[in-house]
């Protein structure tokens, strides 16, 4: 076991703390080339990626870390990390007896470090660290019911990747990755992954709780945050490379899918 330090060692007091010390939030940069070496937590950790890019090194080997990325680390669990290129890090600790209050004292979720990409986790994560910034009359509440929604959606990730993962899903998963802004047809996805397109979508549906289309879009406004985040490109630039016909569209759709405008979470994510 490596050694177990507190949260603050790495990235320093935390921003704002929340149910009375049970859960803290902390934001931190750095730098490229900055290593932390191997560690672990008395709590759980669950990070989202809001710029740059990184590696994380625990038991399970090496796994990239990109923006929009969210990383969940259960208590007493190895891992350190390398960056490539500079980084920030939005990190929420919650403290076991927290976990077991919100959850009904059945928390479900996994044992293991995972890495989560295009996952609404992250839209959750966002909305959390929002309210953490505004801290008005109604904060407290808001942050504690994206909170839970998020866990939800964790669970469901544990539930997902109980039974064994086809080797497949992997391509299927990497072909759409590489071009989401314009996706293979699902024939040419099945053909990749050696199985029928029935077949396909039931086991997409069943390991991601959504439809192969639905996971393509996901990846789209993931990318489209990312460039909300850190591009000064025309916002109609950013909807066209994120794979949408029209400015139009992209923001109806952003707004229906994150309840607020590409305008207005661009300005959130750069405070």
């Amino acid at each position: 076991m490596p050694a177990l330090v507190t949260l603050e060692t790495f990235v320093g007091a935390p921003l704002h703390i929340h149910a009375g010390g049970a859960v803290q939030f902390h934001e931190t940069s750095y730098t490229s080339g900055h290593v932390i070496p191997s560690h672990a937590h008395a709590e759980a950790v669950i990070s989202l990626v809001l710029a740059g890019e990184g590696v994380d090194e625990g038991d399970s080997g090496t796994r990239r870390l990109g923006a929009q990325d969210v990383l969940f680390t259960p208590s007493y669990v190895p891992h350190g990390y390398r960056f490539g290129n500079s980084a920030r890090w939005f990190n929420i600790q919650m403290s076991d007896s927290w976990l077991e209050r919100v959850t009904d004292g059945e928390p479900h979720l996994p044992k293991n470090a995972e890495v989560l990409k295009g996952h609404t986790s992250a839209v959750w994560m966002a909305r959390v660290r929002s309210e953490a910034q505004l801290r008005d009359s109604v904060s407290s509440m808001a942050i504690d019911g994206a909170m839970i929604l998020m866990l939800a959606e964790l669970a469901r990730t544990r539930d997902a990747g109980a039974a064994t993962r086809p080797r497949w899903l992997r391509r299927v998963e990497e072909a759409i990755d590489a071009s989401f802004a314009a996706p293979p047809p699902m024939e040419e996805l099945a053909a990749l992954a050696g199985v029928h397109p029935r077949h396909l979508l039931r086991t997409f549906r069943r390991y991601h709780g959504t439809t192969v289309a639905q996971y393509v879009r996901q990846r789209q406004l993931q990318q489209a945050r990312v460039a909300l985040a850190s591009s000064k490109e025309p916002l109609a630039m950013i909807a066209l490379d994120a794979g949408f016909s029209d400015q139009a569209h992209f923001t109806r759709v952003f707004r229906h899918t994150y309840g607020e405008t590409p305008g207005e979470y661009a300005r959130s994510a750069r405070r």
